[in-house]
């Protein structure tokens, strides 16, 4: 199931990407007026486009992609938990996807603004969702088993 759901997500991100360098390369289009646009942007740093370029870049891609699928393997005590798998499917789907293009093309494809903010993609938006549901799991985990709260109070 969860194979599936990774291969679906990364399959999405890698078409939204397609179609964003086809369709808006060029333009931009002003979805809520300036506040939330399409436009095509190649992302040749990392995060938030953060100047580490070359080979650096492709080594940490890689380094950090192969941590995240040791750490759940070997330590997450967790990974029984629906919720649990899902997050780690959610930034894995993103961090393969994103990884793909850094390493064999050398930029990733950007095509999501808001304002004030950042321009990313799909695979941004996964890894951030995974990211926030795993803060939330080990959270209330850690509430639950440190502090003494059960799920009844």
């Amino acid at each position: 199931m969860f194979l599936f759901i990774f291969t679906l997500l990364i399959l999405l991100d890698q078409f939204s990407k397609y179609s964003a360098e086809h369709f808006l390369a060029g333009q931009k289009i002003h979805l809520i007026g300036d506040f939330l646009t399409l436009s095509f942007v190649k992302n040749t740093g990392i995060a938030f486009s953060f100047p580490i370029e070359g080979i650096i870049l492709k080594i940490l891609t890689v380094t950090l992609i192969a941590g995240i699928c040791w750490y759940y393997l070997r330590h997450e005590t967790l990974k029984k938990l629906i919720a649990t798998r899902l997050a780690y499917t959610l930034i894995l789907s993103g961090a393969v996807s994103n990884g793909f293009e850094r390493v064999f093309i050398g930029s990733v494809t950007d095509f999501i603004g808001v304002k004030y903010f950042a321009i990313f993609n799909f695979a941004d938006i996964f890894i951030s969702i995974g990211a926030f549901m795993l803060f939330i799991i080990y959270y209330k985990h850690e509430r639950r088993t440190k502090w003494g709260f059960s799920k009844t109070k």
